[in-house]
């Protein structure tokens, strides 16, 4: 896991022509694969409205187990042909929700090996070393190859 961030503009206008516009390249697909999960997300809450409930000051770790928890049953559900629209108090208002199509049914008999999210009643594996600073020191590192292997 990493924090990626755009380069800022001070990053970007400090490069010389060539690297700015690998910069700026950079950021709008940044941008781009941010809505996706932004969207992705909003498709989670649209069918797991608690999760607009959540504190923030819930400790991290319980904040892991539930998305992952709530990621494999949606994925569950997918294949299951289950319709979101039909649960009750489903918000079909959320703007950042996708709309998909509720009539792909798919085979009743899904083997939910395989699905992920929580294994166990033992603690997500978050290391202790994550700190913030870490994240944002090893986002900025996975930026720059990201950055030399996309441009």
């Amino acid at each position: 896991p990493y924090v990626l961030r755009p380069f800022t503009e001070p990053e970007v206008n400090a490069q010389p022509g060539v690297e700015k516009a690998r910069r700026r390249k950079f950021n709008k697909h940044l941008s781009s694969q941010r809505i996706t999960v932004e969207h992705v997300f909003g498709l989670l809450k649209g069918r797991f409205p608690s999760l607009k409930d959540l504190p923030p000051e819930q400790d991290i770790r319980d904040t892991y187990r539930v998305v992952e928890a709530l990621f494999a049953l949606h994925n569950m559900c997918i294949d299951l042909g289950d319709s979101p629209e039909l649960i009750p108090l489903f918000d079909n208002s959320d703007p950042d929700r996708d709309h998909d199509d509720p009539g792909d049914v798919v085979d009743a008999d899904v083997d939910v090996v395989g699905y992920g999210g929580v294994v166990g009643d033992g603690d997500p594996e978050v290391p202790a070393w994550e700190s913030d600073e870490w994240l944002k020191e090893a986002g900025h590192r996975r930026c720059l190859v990201i950055l030399n292997d996309l441009f």
